[in-house]
């Protein structure tokens, strides 16, 4: 495994070096996608995160998260959902090669909300900006802040924690890692987020850091 403040030996293509998991659905089961997007930063990679804006309608109202959103009758495929949301939400233009790489997709997750889960599974497309740099964001309503955070950060096992809520009306405690300024990656992102450092070598199991424990509370 390579070093752990070392990321010039793991390029960016190594995240699709193994085969990405699709969930397959039924005409009830709705489609979303995300946008991981990567950008090159004094030698090493950053991850854009957003935090959502609190809102009444939205199952993840002030979480930490990635840009996306729902699959639209309008949206040739999921890659362009992505790209749609993400220009939406931040302002950021993911269409045009000269802008940023599409490198393909991740891992398909079914999606839960607080206490339950939804028929609905999330593809997360995997984006490095070109050139490297910082393109500026331009936040709509739906979205309080945008941010980068180095994968170092994300895999360093002193960042880890927890985070108590419920699922199904039963007390848990979920794995999370903290961001800094009362942030915290938890619930779907977190998994997403662990799966990719697993892809980069960064993490060993991605899978044994993404289960929660009952809480005594």
């Amino acid at each position: 495994m390579a070093g752990q403040n070392d990321m010039s030996d793991l390029p960016i293509e190594q995240l699709l070096a193994r085969p990405s998991r699709i969930i397959e659905g039924g005409d009830d089961m709705g489609r979303a996608a995300v946008a991981a997007v990567f950008r090159e930063s004094q030698k090493q990679l950053d991850l854009l995160l957003i935090q959502r804006a609190v809102r009444e309608n939205d199952p993840w109202s002030g979480q930490i998260g990635f840009p996306g959103g729902r699959h639209e009758p309008s949206d040739p495929n999921l890659q362009a959902t992505a790209e749609r949301e993400t220009l939406e939400e931040i302002g950021i233009d993911l269409r045009h090669p000269e802008q940023a790489r599409c490198l393909g997709p991740l891992d398909d997750l079914q999606a839960r909300a607080r206490a339950r889960i939804l028929p609905l599974f999330i593809r997360p497309f995997a984006f490095v900006l070109q050139p490297p740099g910082d393109p500026g964001v331009h936040l709509n309503e739906e979205v309080e802040s945008a941010f980068w955070v180095p994968l170092a950060e994300l895999a360093d096992p002193a960042r880890r924690s927890w985070y108590d809520a419920h699922r199904a009306s039963v007390p848990f405690s979920f794995p999370a890692v903290e961001l800094g300024q009362e942030r915290l990656l938890w619930g779907l992102t977190h998994h997403m987020v662990m799966s990719i450092l697993e892809r980069l070598g960064r993490i060993e199991d991605a899978t044994a850091l993404c289960i929660p424990r009952p809480h005594p509370g």
